[in-house]
């Protein structure tokens, strides 16, 4: 039964089970170093692009995708709520471009079976951005 021990966690004592608790050193302060304010908690700022990552998803990587960037396009997997303008926000503060157009599709996901079982993807939603002519976004 020593096999089945390591899941139940047998064949262990109870002074590898307790930890030597250690002791916390006097801390003396002078009379000057005394303060009498409270520390104040620092508040968290978000990441600058924060923007980006809440509403772009990835990228879409293919074969139509790399002809539409010939026309200054790239298109991306963004969240189901992202707007038009939250997308053209999110883009230029991430890749630094400038966008001039956006155009959004609603991908609704097929309806599948696994055997007996029926299903359905996710649906998606899907933004082709157009960008400044002379400025590309790389991945």
């Amino acid at each position: 039964m020593a096999f089945f021990d390591r899941f139940k966690g047998g064949n262990k004592t109870k002074e590898a089970k307790t930890e030597p608790k250690l002791k916390k050193p006097a801390v003396s302060l002078k009379q000057d170093e005394k303060t009498t304010e409270k520390p104040v908690a620092q508040k968290i700022a978000p990441p600058p692009d924060s923007i980006a990552y809440r509403v772009l998803v990835r990228p879409i990587v293919s074969e139509k995708t790399a002809r539409l960037e010939k026309e200054h396009q790239y298109a991306f997997v963004v969240a189901a709520r992202a707007n038009k303008v939250e997308i053209k926000k999110a883009v230029e503060k991430h890749y630094r471009v400038h966008v001039t157009n956006v155009n959004i599709v609603n991908v609704f996901g097929k309806h599948v079976r696994s055997g007996r079982t029926l299903g359905k993807r996710s649906d998606w939603r899907k933004a082709y951005v157009t960008v400044k002519e002379g400025e590309t976004i790389t991945y």
